[in-house]
């Protein structure tokens, strides 16, 4: 019966040591791949805000 207990918890030790690693590899390439979004957003926004910024003075110039 001790035998059984002392395999359990190093069995529930052993496990909870593995879980903690692929939730950590999980965050990061989580946290990898949102920084990836947020470049290409970010890119795309300054884009959207030079065009309208262009298109507004264009349209005070012509009136």
């Amino acid at each position: 019966m001790v035998l059984f207990a002392i395999g359990l918890m190093a069995g529930v030790a052993i496990g909870m040591i593995i879980v903690g690693f692929l939730a950590i590899g999980a965050y990061d390439r989580g946290f990898a791949a949102a920084l990836e979004r947020r470049k290409a957003w970010k890119t795309e926004l300054v884009a959207r805000t030079v065009v309208g910024t262009r298109a507004l003075a264009a349209t005070r110039k012509a009136s």
